[in-house]
């Protein structure tokens, strides 16, 4: 019932978006990460939660407890560790090298911050 009351109007919308960054393009709808070379790159469900978390706010530093909340609904316990696995499979997807990401960068003491121009279609 919970569920139901929502707004599915901007559901809708955001269903229906595309986002590119560094050559690479997220389908919304489609639940789709495809890389330059036109091959797509299989996401887990949490990933993709993660990533569209991360494209919708490019540029800003979000702590863990922010990207659980954005990513899963719920809010971090002290010692949740999840995002930092989830962060780690994502850059082995989208960087050119995961020892020095460049796409999603640490930052110390705070959290993770998406670094790359992201533009909406």
């Amino acid at each position: 019932m919970r569920r139901s009351k929502g707004n599915h109007r901007d559901e809708e919308v955001s269903q229906t978006k595309r986002y590119r960054f560094d050559g690479w393009q997220l389908d919304v709808g489609a639940r789709e990460l495809v890389g330059e070379d036109s091959v797509s790159v299989p996401l887990s469900t949490g990933e993709f939660d993660l990533l569209l978390a991360f494209v919708e706010r490019p540029r800003r530093m979000l702590n863990r407890d922010q990207l659980l909340d954005l990513a899963r609904g719920r809010s971090a316990n002290l010692f949740d560790r999840s995002i930092d696995t989830q962060v780690s499979r994502l850059r082995k997807k989208l960087e050119k090298d995961s020892s020095d990401p460049q796409i999603i960068k640490t930052v110390w003491g705070g959290g993770y911050m998406f670094t790359s121009e992201v533009t909406s279609e």
